[in-house]
């Protein structure tokens, strides 16, 4: 009896203590982005973070215990820091210079600098990167070069496509890709392996923004739905 009554006053400090540490945060919420960084940023009212005019996060300035900190005028105070890796918010993945809303039926897949989805169940996965260090025509011409012409040059059966494609109003894209139906490779059952590998290139105030697609099918038919993830790009 001794015993069972020591371990619930165990429990009740154990529980205690996790209370008592617990963040005092008003007005934000603790984020930990790709690369480990926490952040006790300033949300919205529907959970969205809040950046400056420059894109930085807004966070609030908090004190050992992880709670606000007040400035001489009531108010919570705030700093503005620049983030380096993505953040995943509910349905949001806030990259450094734009965010993108995750769609139902698919799942973060560690967005890391850029935004990383995957289509549940399937192999289908979505990954953007952009760069300033490139110009737009550069960007396709090596894709093309290095990429998608020698899978077609390896590939006899291969079927590639290229086409301008609109992503929304505002926004058109030249899409590319290459689809082999069987690779050669097959599994202990004797299923077919097949391949698809798609980019689709836009630019954006100075930047180049390639979005990479790869399955283990044809995307093709899928390539309207995925501009439509797209079009929910809103850049910073």
């Amino acid at each position: 009896m001794k015993k069972y009554f020591a371990l619930i006053v165990s429990f009740i400090l154990i529980l205690t203590c996790f209370t008592a540490c617990k963040p005092n945060l008003k007005n934000g919420a603790v984020l930990k982005d790709a690369g480990g960084k926490v952040y006790a940023a300033v949300t919205q009212e529907n959970g969205a973070i809040v950046r400056d005019g420059a894109g930085n996060l807004v966070v609030l300035v908090t004190d050992k215990n992880g709670g606000n900190v007040k400035g001489d005028n009531g108010e919570y105070m705030t700093n503005a820091i620049a983030l380096q890796h993505a953040l995943v918010i509910g349905n949001r993945v806030e990259c450094p210079r734009y965010s993108v809303t995750i769609p139902n039926g698919w799942s973060d897949k560690l967005s890391t600098l850029g935004l990383q989805i995957m289509k549940d169940g399937t192999k289908d996965i979505i990954s953007i990167t952009d760069s300033n260090k490139t110009t737009l025509d550069n960007e396709i011409a090596n894709t093309k070069k290095y990429a998608l012409d020698v899978i077609a040059s390896e590939y006899s059966n291969s079927v590639t496509e290229n086409k301008s494609i609109t992503i929304n109003e505002n926004l058109s894209a030249q899409f590319m890709s290459a689809f082999v139906p069987d690779t050669g490779v097959r599994d202990e059952a004797g299923n077919i392996f097949a391949s698809y590998l798609g980019y689709i290139f836009f630019e954006y105030n100075g930047f180049v923004f390639t979005c990479k697609i790869t399955s283990n099918r044809d995307m093709a038919p899928y390539i309207d739905e995925i501009a439509e993830i797209l079009s929910t790009i809103e850049f910073i």
